[in-house]
């Protein structure tokens, strides 16, 4: 299994909020990699993810952060948010694995990658 670092706040240890989330910094600059959005419910078995995808991720954050099919779930509880850098011959394997364990709401799994196995959040 594959180790990844996911990104929390350096600050208080929490995972970000995506509407809070400054992608315009330039740490976003040129960061590729895989990520997760899910909504943070009180109640821990109520929470839900709603995408896994890949890219490069300031970019890939700010569409989603605007999207309307992805915002809707901040009704439910504070989307969250991670990342973690991927190389990009792993990705597609390591989006699918995570697509594979959580079985978001929204987004397709990639048909043709073999699931790399990683930690989860």
């Amino acid at each position: 299994m594959t180790q990844l670092q996911w990104v929390k706040n350096s600050t208080n240890g929490q995972w970000f909020d995506l509407l809070r989330l400054n992608l315009s910094t330039p740490y976003f600059t040129n960061k590729f990699g895989v990520y997760i959005i899910w909504y943070s419910a009180p109640t821990p078995a109520v929470s839900r993810v709603i995408r896994v995808g890949q890219g490069d991720i300031g970019i890939r954050l700010k569409e989603h952060s605007t999207n309307p099919e992805i915002i809707k779930y901040s009704q439910y509880g504070q989307l969250k948010v991670t990342w973690a850098l991927v190389d990009t011959q792993f990705v597609d394997g390591v989006e699918a694995f995570l697509f594979d364990s959580y079985t978001p709401i929204i987004g397709e799994r990639k048909p043709a990658a073999q699931p790399i196995p990683v930690n989860l959040i």
